[in-house]
């Protein structure tokens, strides 16, 4: 589970236009941004990235146009965009670029001083470039000023990501629990170690996640702010896997951890800010067992839920109505009239479920 939500904590890039929004790409080849690279002192950057590349259109979407990445990227970099099988084919050869996105950072001489392979989130993105630049937070140095008793918020999240990136996650886990667990609870509320939370936590059963979730009035208004947000998103995944049935199906169903799940988010006031009215309902009625009255209350409840909690559960309709034969023509149905709807992601993932449903 950590793997993937990691895996799920990181995004990234696509258009190839002169500016994409805040971050400036220029419409120039490699050796003209080498060129102006020396003219303007900068070193160059380029993301490598292919037309079918889901993460390269996210990062393109969600991180390059945000004003801070803008700011970053235009101050340091001649930034430019290539696309990997096309006009980018032999410089990504060159480069030995192996997997999408890819982010080269070049000397004004041409010579690849960076590699960076996968997505993340802005902040995420900034702190990985900044630290593969820095001397100071290459891994043997950072090995050797973590062991020798250095604890600065930066070398510990640059430390342990360095291992969660190599896929040694229960190193980089010890890394961030030994060192939340040594902070005063002044500190493991403050600004500075608020990486600590938002960037290694990803269960509401995490002793991280509980600790906020019990403090989080003791923390200043901006830090409350971000916590929150971070603890919304635990907590709608956590009531996620009751929405799809996972929970259900693996028969880990606990009524008294749901309710409460159910009473955090009740005391958190995150309902007031998100939808999770009708997801108590729903799971509630899956609860009873009675898979009619729950399908005609997905129906009924479809206007109050944000969408993509309606879409998940459309998606899950296989693991929510096992051996459901009376239903499924009804199902199949719905899920047809309710397709001009959906957002496209979703519409091609239920032709599958259709074809699975058509097919029983």
């Amino acid at each position: 589970m950590k793997k993937t939500l990691i895996t799920l904590l990181f995004g990234l890039t696509l258009a190839t236009g002169t500016v994409t929004a805040q971050t400036n790409f220029r419409n120039i080849d490699f050796n003209e941004a080498l060129k102006q690279s020396q003219a303007e002192n900068k070193l160059v950057f380029i993301d490598f990235y292919t037309d079918w590349c889901g993460p390269c259109r996210k990062m393109s979407k969600e991180v390059f146009p945000q004003k801070q990445v803008g700011d970053f990227f235009n101050a340091q970099f001649v930034s430019i965009k290539l696309n990997a099988e096309k006009e980018g084919k032999a410089l990504a050869q060159q480069f030995n670029i192996k997997a999408y996105p890819t982010f080269i950072i070049a000397d004004q001489q041409g010579n690849a001083k960076v590699t960076i392979t996968g997505a993340f989130p802005a902040d995420a993105f900034i702190t990985k470039v900044k630290n593969e630049l820095n001397p100071e937070l290459t891994p043997e140095r950072m090995k050797q000023r973590y062991e020798s008793g250095e604890r600065t918020p930066e070398l510990v999240n640059a430390y342990a990501m360095d291992f969660m990136e190599k896929k040694k996650y229960d190193e980089g886990y010890k890394i961030i629990n030994d060192y939340f667990n040594s902070l005063t609870d002044k500190q493991k509320l403050s600004a500075e170690n608020l990486f600590v939370f938002s960037r290694y936590t990803f269960d509401i059963s995490d002793p991280k996640c509980q600790y906020w979730v019990k403090h989080i009035n003791q923390a200043d208004a901006k830090v409350k702010e971000e916590a929150l947000s971070h603890i919304q998103k635990l907590y709608h995944s956590a009531l996620s896997t009751y929405l799809s049935g996972y929970t259900f199906e693996e028969n880990k169903y606990n009524e008294a951890e749901y309710q409460q799940t159910k009473k955090d988010i009740r005391s958190l006031k995150l309902d007031k800010k998100y939808p999770f009215a009708p997801m108590f309902e729903l799971i509630e009625c899956y609860a009873k067992g009675d898979k009619k009255q729950f399908f005609e209350m997905v129906k009924n409840k479809k206007g109050e839920l944000d969408q993509k909690d309606f879409e998940l559960i459309l998606l899950n309709v296989t693991r929510l109505f096992p051996n459901s034969p009376e239903l499924t023509p009804e199902i199949i149905s719905y899920i047809r009239t309710s397709l001009p709807e959906l957002r496209g992601s979703t519409i091609m993932m239920l032709g599958r479920v259709l074809m699975n449903l058509e097919k029983n």
